[in-house]
């Protein structure tokens, strides 16, 4: 492993850290139709990566709309520990790719995108093989549409 990559995961890892402790999204700067129409936002056709990666793509919608997300995997039996472990996995992986290695190409972010990060990552030596088996074993777990 690099170990200046390495030192980057770590930095990453600690920025994540403060991501996570809050919830996503604000309704500063939104009209109230705009946080309405968010709040009728459907998630049962998602993947469950798919609705979790949601912040991790724009963390500028209104909390309404992460509000129905949470809800949505919460009718799946996801729990809210669960889902806090879930959104600093998504971050350490399409969070990574996304915002570290700046790949904004696209209006989707799911499993797909966790698994290429996991590769990627493992590839340029930023984590170890223990850590992307681990990573791919928990990817996994909920990767299957609803």
């Amino acid at each position: 492993m690099s170990l200046l990559n390495r030192i980057s995961m770590a930095f990453w890892a600690a920025k994540v850290e403060k991501l996570v402790r809050s919830p996503p999204g604000s309704d500063e700067g939104f009209s109230p139709e705009s946080i309405a129409r968010e709040g009728q936002t459907v998630f049962n056709a998602f993947s469950t990566w798919s609705i979790v990666c949601e912040e991790v793509l724009d963390t500028q919608f209104p909390c309404v709309r992460f509000e129905r997300a949470h809800a949505e995997l919460r009718r799946r039996g996801i729990s809210d520990a669960e889902l806090v472990e879930m959104r600093r996995f998504a971050w350490l992986t399409a969070g990574w790719l996304n915002y570290e290695m700046m790949l904004w190409d696209w209006c989707q972010l799911d499993e797909n995108d966790i698994c290429r990060a996991i590769e990627w990552q493992f590839s340029d030596g930023w984590i170890s093989k223990a850590e992307k088996d681990r990573r791919v074993e928990y990817a996994k777990r909920y990767d299957k549409a609803p």
